[in-house]
């Protein structure tokens, strides 16, 4: 029997992280486009949560600026949030020694979620 992936962490941070991935993929994607969520083992003893639309995507210039608290790009800024749900993403990261990165989808936004895979010994 194969085992799946497993990472360490709280369960309900990891949780709130994906669900504010798929709200932003959901909000800022045209009705009728595209979401796709991803799983991926990296080699390096990483896996990779991939939630990629064809939405407006983040211009490159802003992308760092949007994992900040409270920071909305000015086109947001008339729909419902308040600039936490990346910056809560980017949190939950570090906290299990991940990251996030943000990538142009060509069109839409890649976010890629970035975690240890736990090896149990």
């Amino acid at each position: 029997m194969e085992r799946g992936l497993e990472i360490k962490g709280d369960r309900d941070l990891l949780f709130q992280a994906l669900a504010n991935l798929l709200d932003n993929a959901v909000k800022y994607t045209p009705s009728g486009g595209k979401i796709n969520i991803t799983l991926l083992q990296q080699k390096q003893g990483f896996v990779e949560i991939i939630v990629a639309d064809n939405g407006a995507g983040i211009p490159v210039g802003a992308r760092e600026n949007v994992l900040q608290r409270f920071y909305r790009l000015e086109a947001a800024r008339n729909s419902p949030g308040n600039g936490l749900g990346l910056s809560l993403v980017a949190a939950v990261a570090s906290l299990h020694h991940g990251q996030v990165r943000l990538e142009d989808n060509a069109p839409g936004l890649r976010v890629v979620l970035e975690l240890i895979i736990f090896s149990p010994r």
